[in-house]
């Protein structure tokens, strides 16, 4: 038997008003926040944590327009319904078939938490599968007014517990909520 129960983490940016992207995916805004010398934001406790990474097919493509791929030590799960060929990075696997299923499956099979990074159609999918139990959000100080939404669409009520609140001196504020299991 496990001793570890791995969990299945969001960790991921929006803004105020709950945009995780511009309409064209552009997540410019964000840089002012890259490379901060007096924080990473708690960021490498995190990647320290997990085991794996689960991507949509849109958030792969835009993290491979950063240039070098930066989770080259992670096994990374790539979920796609297309059939067009992906540049493949060092252990990428792509996935296609019910995520819920698949998803169950690896979280069987590994000790380790897996971060959920996105996107926005994967989050709907894990929310509708009911297979996210904490989420870490950064809130951004600035209202896009349009974009890609975190939550788009979800079609449900999911009640949360918060947890731990941290605002950094450049504004931003992040939020840590556990999913409430709901009564069957």
């Amino acid at each position: 038997m496990k001793e570890n129960n791995p969990r299945i983490k969001l960790y991921i940016a929006c803004s105020l008003d709950g945009f995780i992207a511009r309409k064209d995916g552009s997540i410019d805004w964000l840089t002012e926040y890259d490379n901060n010398s007096q924080t990473d934001y708690g960021y490498s406790d995190f990647y320290a944590s997990i085991g794996r990474v689960l991507m949509g097919r849109k958030t792969y493509e835009q993290v491979l327009g950063f240039g070098d791929w930066p989770y080259a030590e992670k096994k990374i799960y790539v979920f796609t319904g297309q059939n067009k060929p992906l540049r493949r990075e060092k252990n990428v696997e792509f996935v296609s078939g019910d995520i819920g299923e698949f998803t169950r499956r690896l979280k069987e099979n590994t000790d380790e938490d897996i971060w959920l990074m996105g996107g926005s159609q994967l989050i709907k999918a894990f929310f509708e599968e009911d297979l996210i139990e904490d989420m870490i959000i950064f809130i951004v100080p600035i209202i896009l007014g349009d974009g890609i939404p975190l939550f788009d669409r979800i079609g449900k009520e999911i009640r949360l517990t918060t947890g731990k609140v941290e605002k950094y001196e450049i504004g931003l504020v992040k939020v840590e909520y556990q999913v409430k299991k709901r009564q069957s």
